[in-house]
Parts: C-alpha cells; structure tokens; sequence
C-alpha cells in the first residue's frame, strides 16, 4: 500500500513537472519580446464586421480613423491575415503605406505602390511604364481570385493629396473597365476624416470613390475590452502556435499553473489605471491606445516572467509601474495641456 502511494505520489510530482516545462525557446525569440505579434481586440472585432460588409457590398472605397497609437496598422494587418485565412481565394488584399513627400510626385507614388505590393521591379522605367505596370500587376491578381476583387489597404492615408487620388481613380478606372473591382480603404489620423468634410465640397468625385463609408478606430474605452485582450493572452495566443503554451501561461507557468489568468486581473489594472491618471490630474475621458496597452502588458511579463525575474504572478505594484513607463501617462498629459 505503502509503495503504491508512493508510486502515485511521484507520478503527481512528475506530471506537475511537466506542466511547468517550458518550450525551449530561446531568449529574446518569444513573440513578447520581440514585440512583433498580433492579438484579437473587440475595436478589431467590430472593424472586421464593418470592412467585410463593404467588401461583400462591393464599395468602392471608406476610411478607418482615430488617434494616434489606437493601434489602426495592427488592426489592419490583422484583418490582412485573417482574409488571407479565412477568404483566401475571394479576393486579393493588399496593405500600402503613404510616404511624406513635400510634393506630388507621379513616379514615387507607382513605385512606393509597386514596393509595397512586393512586385521585383517596383523600381523601373519611367512613370508610364510602372503605371501600367502596377496595372497589369492588379488585373493579374484580381483575375485570378473568386469575386475579381482587389481590397487595397492605405495606412497614413492622410498624407495623400488631390493628384494622388486622381491617379488612383486612373487604376480604379482601368481594372473597373476589365471587370475587376478595386476597393479601396483609407486608414488614417483624424484629419482624414476632416478631408472627407472639405471634399464633399471641393472634390466630390473623390468622395464618391474613395470614402463612400466611414468608421472611427477606437482604443479601450470599458473594462470589458480590457478583459477580452487580456483573455486572449491566456487561452488564444500560444508560442510555438499549438503548443498549449498561451503567453500568459509561458511568462508565469507556476501562477497559471495554480489557475491563475490575466483576465482575472481587468479590475486591479482597470482601477490601477484610473488611480494614475487621477495622480496626475488626467481628466479626459478614458481611451487607452492600444499601442500603450500592449506595452503595458508586454513590460510586466518580460521584466517580471520567466526570463527575467521570475515572479510568481503580477501584483498591483507591477502593473503600477508598467503603466507609468509605458509612456502612457506622459502621452496624456501632454495631450491634456
């Protein structure tokens, strides 16, 4: 009897063992510490409903606005990958960024296009020749998918001016006259938004075209959307991908070993939150980008996981000083003078 409990006792020890045995990754390789992951959001969730609905509808064109650091290039690369997943064949999407530039410049704007599409000669000929180039390019892939559709991402687009939008409206003319819908969706600050206000007067082709539909990006703004990023990192993100091993889990195995999730914590952090702010005579009303969220959240598992010190879970403390080094706070008061 004696042995049996014995044997019985070892196998316990031995398989809680194994439940705290780490991938072997090596240092500074994990996602968080490279900080180069994307993770589900309920702003990201609603956005998708919104751009599949112009999609579906074949729209020509909307725009996605906020603030600076809500987290608008996440978003969109995430929508990018999911398409990619889930629709794959229905239609080619596309992400290109604008690039300041004192002046409009029709040779720049067809090769950053060109760049940005990873096409190999991005960066030959004149204007003309990659013009044509970019369009044969977009007829190509468009031709090939399912619904002859081209879904075109611009991120910064409120750098873009009057002659660059007619020279879209060039592409989307010549693909259009080929059967191949362009839709193209603006990504930018704010001042977008404004732009669309000053078109309607000024330019009302551009509109019509381009920024048909609206949506504002928002950051978190309850503490709900708070709990579902951080459930995220307890059961949906996982390095290696199938591994079991979710962020939270690798950062603070023996905490979550005990049961312990970040998600169970919204309220400690959620009020951790407020009580900075209110410190430092924040008054505006709550919307954290999501650029200083993630930070937060990546700060405190780095400096206080596995790989550096080791803790067992997160205090109040931690999260204290996480939110204060992020930045966060900075941005704000500056923003609120």
């Amino acid at each position: 009897m004696k042995e049996r409990e014995n044997r019985m006792e070892d196998s316990l020890q031995h398989s809680y063992s194994d439940e705290l045995k780490r991938p072997n990754i090596p240092y500074g390789a994990h996602p968080i510490e490279q900080g180069d992951y994307l993770i589900d959001t309920i702003a990201i969730n609603d956005l998708a409903d919104s751009v599949l609905k112009w999609i579906n509808l074949r729209n020509t064109g909307a725009i996605i606005y906020g603030d600076p650091r809500l987290g608008k290039t996440n978003a969109v690369k995430y929508l990018s990958r999911f398409f990619d997943i889930k629709y794959g064949d229905q239609w080619e999407t596309f992400i290109v960024r604008t690039r300041k530039m004192k002046n409009s410049n029709e040779n720049r704007f067809f090769k950053y296009l060109l760049k940005d599409m990873r096409h190999e000669l991005y960066d030959e000929g004149k204007p003309d020749e990659k013009r044509e180039r970019l369009i044969n390019f977009l007829l190509e892939r468009g031709d090939r998918s399912v619904r002859n559709q081209i879904v075109l991402f611009i991120d910064d687009a409120q750098r873009l001016t009057s002659n660059e939008y007619e020279w879209l409206m060039d592409i989307f003319n010549e693909l259009e006259s080929y059967g191949i819908t362009l839709t193209t969706i603006l990504v930018g600050q704010t001042e977008l938004s404004h732009r669309r206000n000053v078109y309607l007067s000024t330019h009302k082709q551009i509109v019509g075209r381009f920024m048909i539909q609206e949506q504002r990006f928002y950051g978190i703004t309850e503490q709900d959307e708070l709990a579902y990023l951080l459930s995220s990192y307890d059961n949906i993100a996982q390095y290696p991908v199938n591994s079991g091993w979710t962020y939270s889990r690798y950062f603070f195995p023996v905490g979550y070993s005990y049961g312990l999730r970040l998600e169970n914590d919204t309220d400690v952090i959620w009020q951790c939150i407020h009580r900075v702010r209110a410190e430092v005579g924040i008054k505006k009303e709550l919307e954290i980008p999501m650029h200083y969220m993630i930070s937060i959240i990546n700060y405190v598992l780095k400096k206080y996981g596995a790989n550096e010190e080791n803790k067992e879970w997160p205090t109040e403390n931690m999260w204290r000083e996480a939110i204060i080094e992020s930045g966060y706070v900075n941005a704000e008061v500056i923003q609120n003078q």
